[in-house]
């Protein structure tokens, strides 16, 4: 399976060669390139057939449509009345690697919402802090933290496994060791040092954070406060076990957790590709293809304008085309921006550069019509706080006056303190 056709093309190599018979693998040219090339070109040949015929049955989905069902899913055609925790299940996760975003992304999405009920499901544990999708700290309900971590395991655990298990480190232990020591939240160096006093020197590497992520990852250590509150910008936060912090569940097999992923993961971003379904996930498409394969009775399929076969669950709203979208303000590292592999629906590709930064920074953007229409930041001197916000093109006078009204009630959420407040156009 791929973008444009899954389980409609033909099958491997090796199958493509035993279906042609005797004699009939060869090219006419001589040597085993040109009977590879050869090959190959048929094999194509019958998948492009197929993938036509399939795709010809498929509805077509516009970029416009596309988007107007990404904003439902990510309640930002209307702030939805709804509870942080059922909040982010709906969203699926949320980016939490600069830690005001996702205040400010459930501000963008929630009737009334405050800093402080996001902070109180944190310290409940209801909402779990960890490294998941894609190696990077995520906020997941304590109820999705299991399948999450299971799924994301090969991705977690895979390169550090190569490097310890190497070493003739084992896994197990490390991880009842770890387990063990963080039945309460403590420093990630004294974690190490715990484990690494009863390890011997068989445990580490040439980079501490190395030897840090494979520890982490076998333990299902999570971040405790004051990780994840608005105010906290350091990356060394206490760290925890979950199945001392998480009152109830386990870790599911992974068959199941990788079904809970695509499951959320369309819910949250759907009607997505496979490709869209693995940047999400953190994953290669290989591995995510055979849970998509067995969900896909079960799914509804369309094709986007350039013939790319999309997934979605099968009651999802998909709204028309012309249903209106306000202005929003979205944060930086919005899990919006990140977690599709074709962005179109998102973002016009001539403004990604300003958005997308060499240095691997997601900058905040805001919406207007529904797609990314420039950047912002806050800028505080003493008691004032001013919202400069960067358009990507000139806006007509409605949308900047929208933008500028959205703008000052964001101000109010950043900066409630602030004597002076102002929104500022580049």
């Amino acid at each position: 399976m791929d973008d444009r056709g899954a389980a409609e093309g033909g099958g491997t190599r090796a199958q493509a060669i035993q279906a042609a018979g005797p004699g009939r693998s060869r090219s006419p040219r001589r040597g085993g390139r040109g009977a590879r090339a050869f090959l190959c070109a048929r094999v194509q040949e019958s998948r492009r057939a197929g993938m036509t015929k399939s795709a010809a049955r498929r509805p077509v989905l516009s970029l416009r449509e596309l988007n107007r069902a990404m904003l439902a899913r990510q309640l930002l055609l209307g702030r939805a009345n709804i509870g942080v925790v059922p909040a982010i299940e709906r969203l699926a996760a949320l980016q939490a690697q600069w830690s005001p975003s996702p205040y400010i992304a459930l501000w963008s999405r929630l009737v009334d919402f405050r800093r402080e009920k996001l902070w109180s499901a944190i310290e409940r544990h209801d909402v779990i802090r960890a490294r998941l999708m894609r190696g990077t700290l995520h906020l997941v309900s304590a109820r999705d933290f299991y399948a999450y971590a299971v799924a994301t395991q090969d991705l977690q655990r895979g390169a550090w496994n190569r490097l310890q298990i190497g070493n003739g480190v084992d896994p197990k232990k490390v991880a009842a060791l770890a387990i063990a020591f963080a039945r309460k939240p403590r420093p990630k160096e004294e974690v190490l040092e715990h484990v690494q006093a009863r390890i011997g020197g068989a445990l580490g590497g040439p980079f501490s954070w190395l030897v840090w992520r494979f520890v982490s990852a076998h333990a299902d250590l999570v971040t405790a406060p004051p990780g994840g509150h608005w105010e906290y910008g350091g990356t060394d936060a206490p760290y925890v076990a979950a199945s001392h912090w998480i009152a109830r569940g386990e870790r599911p097999p992974e068959e199941d957790a990788l079904e809970t992923l695509v499951w959320r993961c369309l819910a949250a971003f759907g009607p997505a590709t496979l490709a869209d379904i693995a940047q999400f996930a953190g994953q290669v498409p290989p591995r995510v293809r055979p849970t998509l394969e067995r969900l896909a009775p079960k799914l509804r399929t369309f094709s986007d304008q350039e013939g790319r076969l999309l997934y979605d669950l099968p009651r999802a709203v998909r709204p028309g085309a012309d249903v209106p979208a306000p202005v929003r303000f979205l944060p930086r590292y919005d899990e919006l921006l990140i977690s599709y592999k074709h962005r179109d629906r998102v973002i016009a590709p001539a403004h990604r550069r300003a958005v997308y930064t060499k240095n691997a920074i997601v900058e905040a953007v805001f919406t207007v019509d529904g797609f990314a229409a420039g950047t912002w930041g806050l800028v505080r001197t003493k008691g004032e706080a001013i919202l400069r916000v960067a358009p990507f093109a000139r806006l007509p006078p409605r949308e900047r006056a929208a933008v500028e009204a959205e703008g000052r009630e964001l101000l109010s959420f950043l900066a409630p303190d602030a004597t002076m407040m102002g929104v500022r156009f580049a």
